[in-house]
């Protein structure tokens, strides 16, 4: 199994991370200073601190806490045979394994505690989870939904790529990367599972749907090689800001 990160994207979105937690800190900073000067402005920092290092803290949730989505990805499909590969904000979903079934989507969710689908519904049940969000910890909310919007423009994406008579599906599942999470979601619309059963589902779960031909299989790895390179590429010819003397 080969594994593909694309370094750049996650830099620029940690530098991302740091300015807004940092600019958010120095809001509030600023909203209490003012505090005694105008109500009005004290307020409306603080509003804007909130905000930003709200944003800080889910990029850097995503982002920079490791383990991250792409390093759970890593382990857990390093057994997997040289058929499966899988690529990390390289593709129109941000997390895509390629292997001989055509390419599968994978939707991360960080939730700890308990998780459950039950009578249409997903519940996410932990102490303190209120608290955790308001510090950049994601909602469930409704993993279908958000599953449904990566594998439309990833399949939109391959057919234009890849055009012909044997065409190249794309599936989906939801995994939950926390070690700890327990998972009740058999009734679930969309495969969600706990990390550690992410190989068995990929060696297991997608049998009866149709292997790719040996010679689809080679164009798909040759196009999703090609984004690396070329993505690689462009990253590499960017300027560099000189430092200054």
């Amino acid at each position: 199994m080969e594994s593909f990160v694309n370094q750049p994207y996650l830099e620029k979105r940690r530098k991302w991370a740091s300015w807004a937690s940092y600019a958010g800190l120095a809001a509030l900073f600023v909203g209490m200073l003012t505090a005694s000067k105008s109500i009005l402005i004290s307020y409306l920092f603080l509003v804007i601190g909130v905000i930003t290092a709200s944003i800080g803290a889910y990029l850097s949730n995503r982002y920079i806490k490791e383990p991250r989505a792409d390093q759970v990805l890593d382990k857990q499909l390093e057994a997997l045979d040289k058929r499966y590969a899988v690529y990390n904000y390289y593709l129109p979903a941000p997390h895509v394994i390629a292997s001989h079934y055509g390419l599968t989507v994978v939707l991360p969710r960080p939730q700890k505690g308990q998780v459950t689908y039950s009578n249409g519904k997903w519940q996410h049940r932990e102490r303190w989870r209120v608290f955790t969000q308001f510090f950049g910890a994601p909602n469930i909310g409704k993993p279908e939904l958000s599953l449904a919007e990566e594998i439309a423009p990833t399949q939109e994406w391959i057919n234009a790529a890849l055009p012909g008579e044997e065409p190249v599906p794309v599936t989906g599942l939801v995994l939950f990367t926390d070690a700890t999470v327990q998972l009740e979601a058999k009734e679930a619309p969309v495969v969600a599972l706990k990390s550690d059963a992410l190989a068995s589902y990929m060696r297991e779960g997608l049998k009866g749907q149709t292997v790719l031909s040996t010679a689809r299989q080679k164009e798909l790895r040759r196009l999703l090689d090609s984004v690396v390179q070329a993505t690689d590429a462009r990253s590499a010819a960017k300027p560099k800001r000189k430092a200054r003397s």
